[in-house]
């Protein structure tokens, strides 16, 4: 479980990131990224699916951002979107989708 002072919480970390970050898109997971302290943010909207489907979607994003925690540069605020195509998808092919937009984004 990635740790609760990791997390953004509050609806206004979420929006000073999605107005000023930048986007980086992978196939089955949109990456925003802003410069500040370290925490992470994981949205699935009800395009994703039912409870079950969302709530597994932020699952496999969380747990991708804590196997690989120790490889992110620090100081970098990111928020994590589930695209509705990640249901059914394995860990491995999320969790390439996720690092290939950490490494355009070069904070890895």
């Amino acid at each position: 479980m990635l740790q609760r002072k990791l997390r953004l919480r509050h609806n206004t970390g979420f929006k000073a990131i999605f107005d000023k970050g930048k986007s980086y898109p992978g196939k089955y997971v949109v990456v925003y990224i802003l410069k500040g302290p370290t925490k992470f943010g994981f949205v699935a909207s009800k395009k994703v699916g039912n409870a079950v489907s969302r709530n597994r979607a932020k699952r496999l994003m969380r747990e991708v951002i804590r196997r690989n925690l120790f490889f992110l540069k620090e100081d970098v605020q990111i928020i994590c979107i589930a695209r509705p195509i990640i249901k059914g998808v394995s860990y491995s092919e999320v969790e390439n989708s996720i690092i290939s937009s950490f490494k355009k984004a070069k904070v890895m």
